[in-house]
């Protein structure tokens, strides 16, 4: 990551603390006190509809930019956060123990090497993990997928929590992950509803 250096992972990493993603799970990640800091912190605007109607039918979903659909459940909550080069969408089963999210990120700056794999990692360590570093989340598979994605499988063995992480890079520049993910307890009553938002997932 010479040629972005580590502003963009810092300065991703600021705009998602502000959200709060991964279950609002309120993980404060480690300082990096030797890195300088961001370029810019983005202004955020929050978005949320708590979708809490008696059935659960699923209803079609675009992001912003149009880089995919999903079908999810009506009654999961929607909350969407939003800067100046990256955007969230979050749903969440009613219950709390499952769900869905997609990052988006541009800069305007072009991915190379092995960018958008260090970008996904430092992403499931510092957000999806108990303690906001390396140690807690294992990473059980990584897979190229037919689609050109890369699918990470995780445990957070702190969080109790396991998921399925798929990231790519559009045009060299636009970064996405598209993130599935469920309280191990809860894994078998998730499995079908989970494995159907994804394969319901397509570019628009």
């Amino acid at each position: 990551m010479k040629t972005r250096g580590y502003l963009f992972l810092i300065g991703f990493g600021v705009f998602l603390m502000g959200i709060g993603i991964a279950c609002n799970i309120g993980v404060t990640p480690t300082a990096q006190p030797t890195q300088p800091p961001p370029q810019s912190t983005p202004t955020l605007q929050d978005s949320s509809s708590n979708n809490t109607g008696n059935n659960s039918a699923p209803v079609i979903f675009t992001d912003q930019s149009k880089f995919y659909q999903i079908e999810i459940p009506s009654d999961w909550i929607h909350t969407s956060n939003s800067g100046a080069h990256a955007y969230l969408d979050q749903f969440k089963s009613p219950d709390g123990n499952a769900l869905v999210e997609n990052i988006s990120y541009n800069d305007g700056k072009p991915f190379t090497g092995a960018d958008n794999s260090r970008m996904a990692l430092h992403l499931l360590h510092q957000f999806y993990s108990s303690t906001g570093k390396e140690g807690d989340v294992r990473i059980n598979d990584d897979k190229i997928m037919p689609d050109g994605s890369e699918r990470l499988t995780w445990t957070s063995k702190g969080r109790g929590f396991s998921g399925l992480s798929y990231f790519r890079v559009r045009d060299g520049v636009d970064f996405t992950m598209f993130t599935v993910e469920w309280a191990n307890g809860y894994e078998s009553q998730y499995t079908d509803v989970l494995n159907k938002i994804y394969a319901s997932y397509k570019v628009p």
